[in-house]
């Protein structure tokens, strides 16, 4: 995650100010801070002052009083004054006295200040959804702009996404939701960047991320899809490399584990698909039965992707096996020709 500051651009609103008084004092704000800090203004007068008042009024009628005695000509002051979380607009009545001449002038001028606390992206596993193409996130400021960048391998841009807050920020702590189109392509990253009302900004890279877990093929009786005792140590073995992905590969997104089930050609092609799933949803099964707790999809694809190719009625052990995918989406290609999983 990275933070850095853009530059916020300050309007100052001069009210029935002579030109002379405009000359005669010199404003400089620091009206965009962070944390504990408060925004400030500095005085600087071009000729000798007796006395500064300044009465700042927000947009909701509370009023703050500071005062500056006697500064020589070119003699800068700084004041500071209170300022709470997020934005306030404020009308400054002041009331100048000059000590060479005597007298008093009044004027008032307008300026907007900002306060916020460090910038954060609130955003869970259960926020993404690779397989929507959406993600919502919350923010710990205000927030005036959100973006998205989808890459592809090669650092190709997939898409590019973004919503702004122009007219009313998003509130802090509220979701905020973008999608992207969906595409076959494979998603390598996706960078998430938000800008927050005081115009500070933090991103954070989301990368999706799939593995095939190694196993030893499980052996079932003919025609049946029930996990023998006799099998169990297979899968207890599986479940220890799922475990040691799931610890090393560790994601921002939520990951899944995916159950496919294949036959030989002997039999009909029915019969091979649903055995297929059966068998695919009694492996998935044990794993939750075990204490797996990811969320668990199985599928049978029966004879339609042979590890190697037979004729018709061939028995063929290389082709009874099975396949666990662990993935932040729904995985896809040769191996796993439909989408059509099944959650456990």
């Amino acid at each position: 995650m990275w933070l850095k500051r853009a530059l916020a651009a300050l309007a100052l609103v001069l009210l029935a100010a002579p030109a002379a008084m405009a000359q005669d004092l010199d404003f400089q704000f620091k009206t965009v801070v962070k944390g504990k800090d408060q925004p400030s203004l500095i005085v600087t007068p071009a000729r000798p002052l007796k006395a500064l008042k300044i009465e700042l009024v927000d947009q909701d009628g509370k009023k703050q009083l500071l005062r500056v005695g006697a500064l020589k000509r070119n003699q800068s002051k700084r004041l500071t004054f209170k300022q709470p979380s997020g934005s306030s607009h404020y009308k400054a009545n002041m009331e100048a006295k000059w000590k060479d001449t005597g007298e008093t002038q009044l004027f008032a001028m307008e300026f907007d200040a900002t306060r916020v606390g460090e910038l954060k992206i609130e955003i869970s596993a259960e926020d993404v959804d690779m397989d929507e193409s959406k993600l919502r996130c919350r923010a710990t400021n205000p927030v005036r702009r959100i973006e998205l960048t989808v890459l592809g391998e090669d650092g190709k841009v997939l898409d590019e996404v973004s919503e702004s807050f122009d007219d009313a920020p998003a509130p802090s702590g509220e979701f905020m939701e973008l999608s992207w189109t969906s595409t076959e392509e494979k998603i390598l990253r996706m960078d998430l960047r938000v800008t927050d009302i005081a115009g500070f900004y933090t991103g954070m890279r989301i990368m999706p991320f799939t593995i095939e877990i190694p196993h030893d093929e499980v052996v079932f009786e003919t025609g049946r899809a029930d996990v023998r005792e006799s099998e169990a140590p297979k899968l207890a073995k599986t479940m220890e490399h799922i475990h040691e992905a799931l610890a090393k590969h560790g994601t921002l997104l939520t990951l899944r584990l995916y159950v496919g089930g294949y036959t030989d050609t002997v039999g009909s092609p029915g019969s091979n698909q649903e055995l297929s799933e059966r068998r695919a949803r009694s492996i998935a099964s044990w794993f939750r039965q075990h204490g797996l707790k990811i969320p668990i999809y199985y599928q049978g694809f029966g004879e339609r992707v042979l590890a190697v190719p037979t004729p018709d009625e061939t028995e063929n052990e290389a082709n009874r096996r099975a396949v666990y995918i662990l993935s932040s989406q729904t995985p896809s290609g040769e191996q796993v020709p439909s989408k059509a999983w099944h959650r456990l």
